[in-house]
């Protein structure tokens, strides 16, 4: 995993089923700023066999008039990235480096 540049952000973490601990693999974890009108898209990054992921992106992807700190929210998606499984809430103000441990009910790893 690379390292983060003192010009960029840096969102990071672990994905795990809720019940057992066990790191889930290959799941798409996308992040976003939230805005008013429409949410900026900041980048993704797949799981690996540990459950981590880290995304990296740069003031340019979030940074508008009002706006010196995005405000970052991430979703989960199954490994076609077509079904969303998790969506966090909004962290506010984000700083250069964020860390989220997602725990995922086994319910909802599978497709209804």
């Amino acid at each position: 995993m690379n390292a983060r540049s003192q010009d960029s952000y840096r969102v990071f973490g672990t994905v795990a089923e809720k019940e057992t601990g066990r790191p889930l693999r290959d799941l798409i974890v996308r992040a976003f700023d939230r805005d008013l009108m429409l949410d900026d898209k900041l980048g993704f990054a797949t799981t690996d066999d540990d459950g981590r992921f880290e995304i990296f992106f740069n003031p340019e992807a979030f940074r508008d008039v009002f706006e010196s700190h995005p405000d970052i929210y991430l979703r989960v998606f199954d490994a076609s990235g077509s079904r969303l499984i998790l969506e966090t809430s909004v962290r506010w103000n984000a700083s250069p480096d964020e860390g989220f441990h997602l725990r995922i009910p086994a319910g909802a790893l599978t497709p209804h």
